[in-house]
């Protein structure tokens, strides 16, 4: 969405040029849009240890990938960190 902001181009004509289903882009944007906003940047994982996050979501990011949720967890933040982790390509975690 950033792309096609900074494009200058409308967004029939930038998903045309990326071959991106423009229902899909637009699906994608009034989702992102409803969520809450981020209050942060990035999140570091470091192999072996836990890291709070702190809404209640604790992810273990050592060999059996783990992430655990406390009783009234943040469940906007847990479907962002689920959605961006399975839109990782495998070569990437």
């Amino acid at each position: 969405m950033e792309d096609q902001a900074a494009s200058g181009l409308n967004i029939t004509t930038f998903c045309r040029e990326k071959q991106i289903n423009r229902h899909q882009f637009h699906a994608w944007r009034r989702r992102l849009w409803e969520q809450e906003p981020c209050t942060g940047g990035f999140l570091e994982l470091i192999p072996g240890s836990a890291v709070e996050t702190g809404s209640g979501i604790h992810i273990h990011p050592d060999k059996n990938f783990t992430i655990e949720v406390d009783r009234g967890f943040d469940p906007f933040t847990l479907r962002a960190v689920v959605e961006t982790l399975r839109s990782l390509s495998p070569c990437s975690v």
